[in-house]
């Protein structure tokens, strides 16, 4: 299975988390559980069950002109989330 890499960027502070998978859309909790709580420090315990909900909503779109990679914002709390997954191993 292919290995993705996840960075996820809040309020000017990133994440980064890896999982191996057969795609890198289905498995949201990858990225989005177990952030630790110095990772991102904006993202408070009421924002995170927020994302918890919102994890695995909406979809990922392709950057231009690069291959396997992808992105997909989420407001958290009236701020933006991105994240961006990277195939980085086949």
């Amino acid at each position: 299975m292919p290995l993705f890499t996840y960075l996820v960027t809040f309020k000017g502070a990133s994440y980064v988390a890896q999982g191996s998978h057969s795609n890198f859309t289905g498995f949201a909790s990858t990225w989005s559980a177990g952030i630790p709580p110095e990772a991102l420090p904006g993202l408070t315990p009421s924002l995170r069950k927020e994302l918890a909900k919102k994890a695995s909503l909406g979809g990922f779109t392709e950057f231009p002109n690069l291959t396997h990679v992808w992105r997909k914002s989420i407001e958290i709390g009236g701020s933006e989330l991105q994240v961006v997954a990277v195939q980085t191993q086949r």
